[in-house]
């Protein structure tokens, strides 16, 4: 890489990490603001990335708009503004898919239902749940809190940092090579490591929960978004893509950044309640 390219991309990156900080650090409406613009340039991404292959009888708009209103109904019942906001959007997009297959005369309608739900499935409902660790398992109110959201980050970012580095410097076994020809299982077992690292830290400043429970929470992290990471690199194989777009210079677009989250959000949501609920 030139060191023009190297600047550039160390700067997006800069960017991309101050634009995350505002969303989580600047309270729930700073919150909604980036990630709903995370999660509709991600929905745009994943419908664009799958078009070659799969029909659009169902629009991109109408799947990118009704996964927004469903991102924020959730706030919306989060807040007691509407609780039936969310069950009635996801509901009625839902009614809107099956009566498409009635309404629509194409013989690839059911092709384009499952692609529409499953964009859904795996960008609206883990940036949705995301949303729900903000308010939930702190209090007893329904009030913003932002440290399980931000953990979660840190971790991601120290693990794909861990893992690119020591698989660089000792990687000679290969990880799932017929995916991802350039992970290796020592940058894997580096990437756990300096997560663990990284949950004392996060237990020093967030002394409500045990140093145990940081462990727990950075290893589930650490591993689901390994496998979110994975599970991008199959769907762009499967499509023929080397990037999910190119909002982000040197860095892709919105989805190659949060792939590991969008599967390491519901696994953490599963633990909190676990540990904290039951």
């Amino acid at each position: 890489m030139n060191p023009k390219n190297l600047f550039t991309r160390i700067v997006a990156g800069i960017i991309y990490i101050a634009v995350i900080l505002v969303g989580i650090l600047g309270g729930k409406y700073s919150f909604i603001a980036v990630f709903g613009l995370f999660l509709v340039i991600g929905l745009y991404e994943f419908y664009r990335m799958t078009e070659k292959n799969t029909s659009h009888a169902i629009s991109k708009a109408f799947n990118i708009a009704s996964g927004f209103l469903i991102f924020l109904s959730a706030y919306l019942y989060l807040e007691n503004i509407c609780k039936i906001a969310l069950p009635l959007s996801s509901i009625t997009y839902l009614l809107i898919l099956f009566a498409s297959a009635i309404f629509i005369n194409r013989k690839d309608i059911l092709h384009a239902i499952i692609y529409s739900f499953f964009g859904q499935i795996y960008v609206t409902l883990p940036l949705s749940i995301l949303m729900l660790l903000s308010y939930q398992y702190q209090t007893l109110s329904n009030e913003y809190y932002f440290a399980f959201v931000l953990a979660i980050f840190v971790i991601i970012w120290v693990n794909d940092t861990a893992a690119f580095v020591v698989g660089s410097l000792l990687g000679k076994h290969k990880f799932i090579e017929r995916i991802s020809p350039k992970k290796t299982v020592e940058g894997f077992i580096g990437g756990i490591v300096f997560s663990v690292l990284a949950a004392v830290v996060l237990s020093s400043f967030f002394t409500d929960y045990s140093l145990l429970f940081w462990i727990g929470f950075s290893i589930v992290s650490a591993l689901f978004g390994t496998l979110g990471d994975l599970f991008e690199s199959l769907i762009k194989r499967t499509y023929e893509v080397k990037d999910s777009g190119s909002l982000i210079p040197g860095h892709g677009g919105i989805l190659d950044r949060i792939d590991s989250l969008l599967i390491a959000i519901p696994a953490v949501y599963i633990y909190l309640a676990i540990m904290l609920v039951s």
